[in-house]
């Protein structure tokens, strides 16, 4: 390896002048050194050899510190650091080679490629104007910035890449060292396409941009509060909304689900009713906005006249509500709410117990409270998901429901310490069974049929209005090809003799427990599968099927 040294000339001391009391002259700061690659990265040579010039420059040189130059080929001779560095590429009598000559300043450098043709090989020095990012750009609708970039290999002296864009709403086109950028204007219409032309020379290339077509922002409604809490004697009551990205030509709709409520209007960010005066019990009403297709409601609860002033009423605001039966008679009913400091699904726990053993549908009627406690810790809690559960009291909860539609309206109003939440809500909740079950259990089916199979089990679901029962039905040494086998399949773990998987198979979501599914000729191909089944939570389902099982 060949090395050359070249010393650096020692940078002048820079003095500045004496004070007048005769202290010593501060030397100005030392700059940091900048090392710069002033010619090309890459250097190609014929089989011929010939002379090579790499130039740089050299900012702010740091006494005492020298440039260095190096190459390992010994065919790159006569490396030579001055204000060029200079060296010669040996005629080659062989095969195409390539290596780098290392340029270090300190911890500064910079590496130039070295190319030499093979023998009897002319190198291709045609100048190359290459496009290395995406032919195509794509913007969306806002104002945004776009690179383009690209590769100049051979390069002219003297020549420069220009740039230009054919449309107005693209601009500030800048070439910069490898790359082009530019500016999209925000677009307000339809979908447009532009085009980039970058220039070098008699070369050039296109860059396609494409910008989507406007969409107008979607209106967003919010209302200030969304429960409110009215003393007995009524009034008149204002809640602020806010409504963003209007739609021109649409207005606000505002309207109460109660007679009590009167007036209701909303115009300039607030919404405004009046309330009568109650000499009743606590009651419940909602006042809706509507735009478009976006709803935003207010939950108000009027209270009673001489309303305990020991007590705080409040609206419970309800999310939604479901149902869950946790033993043959004690029902859970969760509801949930969007609390603004403990987030979305916080999650209340209401118990009830039913007035009749393994009842199947949550009866109309007036639960006038609610279980506290007893076994398998059955109890009914305040957002019990938080991370302190507190007890409910004094629990009332009306029920009315409609089969036919598979509706319920409940009204329910419960306390937590020395606050009175009441709440309202009309609609279906999954988890109710909305029929009257006969003796002879479920008979009248939606659906029947074979969900999936597998070698040795057949998954067969069944639904019946708001029921739906799951089977894992096992046969041993059953083939996936097989149709579904006549017998009896007792719900077990047992893996050892036909069954219905006990870990596995469901009615209405909660396990089987107990009990057998039968499986029987009905008619040619179809069949009649009856089943008389305890779940784990102590309720008895019974019903039967008869026809094809697809």
């Amino acid at each position: 390896m060949k090395k050359l040294f070249y010393l650096l000339l020692a940078l002048p001391l820079v003095m500045s002048a004496c004070t007048e009391n005769g202290d010593e002259p501060t030397p100005e700061p030392q700059k940091n050194p900048q090392l710069i690659l002033t010619s090309d990265a890459e250097m190609s040579f014929k089989a011929e050899g010939g002379n090579g010039i790499i130039t740089y420059t050299l900012v702010n040189p740091v006494e005492g510190t020298e440039l260095e130059a190096t190459c390992e080929a010994e065919w790159v001779e006569n490396l030579t650091v001055g204000d060029n560095i200079v060296f010669v590429v040996a005629a080659n009598e062989g095969d195409a080679r390539e290596t780098k000559v290392v340029v270090a300043y300190g911890e500064l450098g910079f590496e130039v490629a070295v190319k030499q043709a093979a023998k009897g090989e002319t190198p291709d020095n045609t100048p190359k104007f290459n496009l290395t990012s995406e032919a195509e750009m794509e913007f969306g609708q806002d104002e945004a910035m776009g690179t383009i970039t690209y590769e100049i290999v051979n390069p002219i002296n003297g020549v420069n890449v220009t740039a230009q864009a054919n449309v107005e709403w693209i601009s500030q086109v800048t070439v910069q060292t490898d790359k082009i950028v530019f500016a999209v204007a925000a677009n307000k219409g339809a979908a447009r396409e532009g085009k980039i032309t970058a220039e070098y020379g008699m070369l050039n290339f296109e860059v396609k941009v494409k910008q989507v077509e406007y969409v107008a922002p979607a209106p967003v409604l919010t209302l200030e509060a969304t429960a409110l809490t009215v003393e007995a004697e009524g009034g008149a009551q204002t809640i602020a909304y806010t409504l963003e990205n209007p739609v021109d030509g649409v207005n606000l709709e505002a309207a109460a689900n109660v007679e009590w409520i009167t007036e209701v209007a909303a115009e300039n960010g607030v919404l405004t009713f009046n309330v009568a005066a109650n000499e009743g019990d606590l009651r419940n009403g909602k006042v809706t906005l509507t735009y478009v297709e976006l709803t935003a409601e207010v939950a108000v609860a009027q209270l009673m006249t001489g309303a305990n002033p020991d007590l705080t009423y409040s609206v419970y605001p309800l999310d939604y509500i479901t149902a869950h039966a946790r033993t043959a008679q004690i029902w859970d009913l969760t509801i949930a709410e969007t609390h603004p400091d403990l987030g979305s699904d916080v999650l209340t726990r209401l118990s009830i117990e039913l007035p009749e053993a393994n009842a199947m549908l949550i009866p109309d009627g007036t639960y006038t409270s609610f279980i506290t406690d007893g076994e398998d810790n059955v109890r009914s809690l305040y957002r019990y998901n938080t991370s302190v559960p507190v007890g409910i009291s004094n629990g009332t909860l009306t029920i009315v429901n409609d089969l036919a539609a598979r509706t319920s309206k409940i009204t329910c109003q419960f306390q937590v310490g020395n606050e009175v939440l009441t709440f309202e809500y009309n609609g279906n909740i999954p988890g109710f069974v909305y029929e009257e079950i006969s003796d002879d259990g479920i008979t009248e089916w939606d659906s029947f049929k074979i969900q999936a199979q597998w070698d040795d089990c057949k998954y067969i679901v069944g639904k019946s209005g708001g029921v739906t029962v799951e089977f894992y039905l096992h046969k041993i040494g059953g083939v996936k090809a097989d149709p579904l086998a006549y017998g009896e399949y007792p719900v077990t773990d047992d893996s050892t003799v036909d069954n219905c998987e006990r870990r596995s198979s469901k009615i209405n979501g909660t396990y089987v427990d107990s009990g057998m599914v039968k499986v029987e000729a009905y008619a040619k191909d179809a069949y009649t599968i009856s089943f008389d089944i305890v779940d784990q939570n102590g309720t008895t389902w019974k019903g039967s099927y008869s026809g094809f099982v697809n």
